[in-house]
């Protein structure tokens, strides 16, 4: 008999159980629930549905006020996606609102979200002949995300293996070597510096010495040239003595020229012919007198004023 008891006893449970389930589910029912929720239905025409799901989230200024309870392309409008969404009663939902799509970028998952203008619409209530629900008219995004996931993802690993491509074995070895180059082009650059920075000293110590040359060949030429001034005077005070002495012995010569010719007057032929000589002499000694009279002529020949025909200034 204690197993048939406790059989009845696990029985009655179990039922009280289902009975208080089905109490609290007419309740809830009662209450609220889903027993305010509206439907409406939402044609997207211009906007894509990628990453909707059954029981995305409705939104409205950021706050879940339903979910899309189905989806599928219109035969009623061609070229749109039919979308119904369950909202709850209270939501603000007028003749002005318009449903857009947002779309998560790292996770691809969409949502809808309603969007009120003033509030001066009345409530979006009755549905359009031939419709079962009302219809919340599409609107625009506020951000059009031209990419998805997936394409993001295709291009990030396109771009990775472009730097493994550019990060390969090879770029790297070449890479290397062209640091190495440069290194030692560095280290050329330097030697040349270097080495110009002493030819540079060079040029300097060589210009100082063509200076000390200079300076010196000056200081040569100004004491030659005082030498040679010197000595031209001294030439043209020579000249100018032998021109006197030439002079004295010309008055000599003219002298015993003229006695010479007194003796001649006696008729003695050998004496006039001595003084004929003498003759010839003293005019040669006047001719040379002459010429040591001009010691520049002498030492520079005779001026240009002076040439004849064919003849040159040495």
């Amino acid at each position: 008999m204690e197993p048939e008891a406790r059989y009845t006893l696990v029985g009655t449970v179990v039922l009280l159980l289902v009975a208080a389930i089905a109490v609290a589910i007419v309740w809830l029912r009662s209450t609220g629930g889903e027993g305010d929720d509206v439907q409406y239905k939402i044609y997207f025409a211009r906007q894509s549905l990628e990453g909707l799901q059954i029981r995305s989230d409705v939104k409205m200024q950021g706050i879940r006020i339903g979910s899309v309870t189905g989806f599928r392309i219109s035969t009623r409008r061609p070229g749109t996606v039919e979308v119904v969404v369950r909202v709850d009663g209270s939501a603000p939902v007028h003749h002005d609102t318009r449903a857009s799509v947002d779309r998560n970028l790292l996770t691809g998952i969409a949502s809808l979200r309603l969007t009120t203008g003033s509030g001066g619409s009345p409530r979006l209530e009755s549905a359009q002949p031939g419709e079962p629900y009302p219809i919340i008219a599409e609107g625009e995004p506020d951000y059009r995300i031209s990419e998805t996931v997936t394409q993001l993802a295709e291009r990030a690993d396109e771009t990775m293996r472009r730097i493994n491509r550019t990060l390969s074995d090879e770029n790297q070895k070449a890479l290397g070597e062209t640091l190495a180059n440069l290194s030692r082009v560095s280290a050329r650059m330097d030697r040349s510096l270097a080495g110009i920075d002493r030819t540079l000293v060079a040029m300097e110590r060589a210009a100082n010495e063509v200076r000390s040359a200079s300076s010196s060949v000056s200081g040569d030429m100004s004491r030659l040239a005082a030498r040679y001034d010197k000595l031209g005077e001294q030439s043209t005070i020579a000249v100018g003595e032998i021109s006197t002495t030439v002079r004295k012995i010309g008055a000599d010569v003219e002298r015993l020229a003229l006695r010479m010719d007194g003796l001649l007057a006696d008729s003695n032929v050998e004496l006039r012919v001595t003084a004929q000589e003498l003759r010839a002499t003293s005019d040669s000694l006047g001719a040379a007198a002459r010429r040591f009279s001009d010691p520049a002529r002498v030492i520079f020949g005779p001026g240009k004023e002076s040439l004849g025909p064919g003849e040159a200034a040495r």
